[in-house]
């Protein structure tokens, strides 16, 4: 085969194509119809198998992103409907967009969760006709209205406040005094001990009985006395915050009722005149700001509706995906079955165990795979947990899918790294007669292997690995010993 490197620029049948239309031009001559509509690239990492591809039967490192860049080309590829996944990820992302957009429009509003949007329409209407009636004042130059609203806010309103106020913080302050006289009340008087020394001294005998019973009965009211002391420390911490938060209320509603009062002693019409545009100002303000919360309010219904809609095409296409399982599983036959069939095969003929690929239906809708080693009963062993089964699992999956799709438009090689790595002898000899069996069918299963890791010398017997299955010996001595015979670099 010439070298490729050294041809001509007009022998080559297209020069200088990008990447994307280099990968079409590859997908086209290719052909791999059967995998339509996704492309050879998707196919070429179940039959390029390497080291760090061993760790997970279907989830390739290149996959390492979302589930969604993965899980429908397995599908499709077990002989499931992609379709329906691929539209069940399409709501997912729909769902987290409209999720997004809520909480925007809730930040936005700065309002409850469960804030009402008729609710907000009585407040913007009622603020609505304070601002009718300041600005006719405005317009007439009529302040009486005003002066009257301004007294009845001050009789009715401020002073009602203030006196409130005043008296909580009356009360607060006398139960702060009693807390702190009930805190600093004597401790317990009676000791058993001095009382025992002074019946000695008087001659009378002071019981040992009598005694337990005094210091149980003490132990019992200091109990008693500790739990009441906490309460009273609680209760003090809870007076004293509610009095430093009251007093800064009240200074405002002081500062409020000076306002009012200079507004209704005020002569200047000017002065009347601009404190009525100020409260104008103020209101629209607030209805700006309460028309944008209804705003964001309504488009939050608005949402939560298009969500419950997206909710409902999910809880509709997983019943359709965990139909489509069900079917596939029944139905004798088809590609999953086959599939399940030779993945079995071929890890009892290596192992003498059964292996059992699956497919289930998680609750979020999504498509699980699974492939086990197990036993008689159907239950997961631990050999399937180590790399070394592991990696034969992986083998197993590849050579099934190529088996099934034998005969059409699809890869028929595989290339599967370090095969005989950690495998004991039997094992590795019950391999090598596998992969033969595939080659035979027509596939050409490719391995690379250490000859430390052969099982037996090549040639040294017929279940060896003949010199004529040997492809490529690398090495160290020169560019012979290379891949593609490369220069060193």
């Amino acid at each position: 085969m010439p070298d490729a490197t050294e041809l001509e620029i007009d022998q080559w049948s297209h020069v200088g194509l990008g990447i994307s239309p280099a990968k079409r031009l590859l997908d086209g001559l290719f052909g791999f119809s059967v995998i339509s509509p996704y492309d050879y690239r998707d196919i070429m990492g179940y039959v390029l198998r390497e080291q760090d591809d061993y760790s997970d039967v279907f989830h390739l490192r290149k996959f390492r992103g979302k589930h969604r860049e993965w899980k429908p080309f397995l599908a499709h590829l077990l002989g499931f409907n992609a379709e329906l996944t691929v539209e069940l990820y399409d709501q997912v992302d729909e769902e987290e967009k409209l999720d997004q957009a809520i909480y925007h429009h809730q930040r936005e509003a700065g309002t409850a969760d469960n804030a009402d949007v008729g609710k907000l329409d009585g407040i913007i209407a009622i603020r609505t006709r304070e601002l009718d009636q300041f600005q006719s004042t405005l317009d007439t130059f009529d302040f009486s209205r005003a002066d009257a609203e301004a007294t009845e806010d001050l009789v009715e309103d401020i002073e009602e406040k203030i006196a409130a106020g005043n008296e909580e913080a009356y009360r607060l302050s006398q139960l702060l005094n009693r807390l702190n006289d009930s805190l600093n009340e004597d401790a317990i008087l009676f000791s058993p001990s001095q009382t025992e020394k002074l019946f000695a001294e008087a001659g009378v005998a002071f019981p040992d009985q009598l005694k337990k019973d005094f210091e149980q009965l003490i132990e019992f009211n200091r109990a008693i006395s500790q739990e009441r002391r906490d309460y009273l420390l609680e209760q003090r911490t809870e007076t004293e915050e509610r009095l430093q938060a009251l007093t800064p209320e009240l200074e405002s509603l002081q500062r409020e009722r000076a306002r009012l009062f200079e507004f209704l002693d005020g002569s200047d019409t000017i002065e009347k005149y601009k404190e009525v545009s100020n409260q104008v100002i103020s209101i629209r303000a607030d209805i700006a700001s309460l028309d944008r919360q209804r705003e964001a309010l309504s488009q939050i219904v608005h949402l939560r509706q298009e969500k419950r809609q997206v909710q409902e095409r999910r809880n509709h296409l997983q019943t359709a995906i965990e139909q489509d399982v069900l079917v596939q599983s029944e139905t004798a036959g088809n590609r999953y079955r086959e599939i399940q069939q030779y993945f079995d095969e071929i890890v009892h003929d290596v192992l003498d165990e059964h292996a059992l690929l699956s497919v289930t239906v998680a609750s979020t809708g999504s498509l699980e795979f699974s492939a086990e080693i197990v036993d008689s009963t159907g239950s997961e062993t631990s050999a399937g947990r180590g790399f070394t089964f592991k990696k034969l699992l992986c083998i197993a999956f590849d050579l099934a899918v190529l088996r099934t799709y034998l005969g059409q438009q699809f890869p028929r090689f595989s290339f599967h790294d370090g095969v005989f790595e950690s495998l004991e002898p039997r094992a590795k000899r019950r391999l090598i007669s596998v992969l033969r069996q595939y080659a035979d069918l027509g596939l050409q299963p490719v391995i690379t292997t250490l000859d430390s890791d052969l099982p037996e010398a090549i040639s040294s017997s017929p279940d060896a690995i003949e010199t004529s299955e040997v492809v490529c010996t690398l090495h160290d001595d020169g560019a012979e010993g290379r891949l593609f015979r490369t220069k060193s670099f």
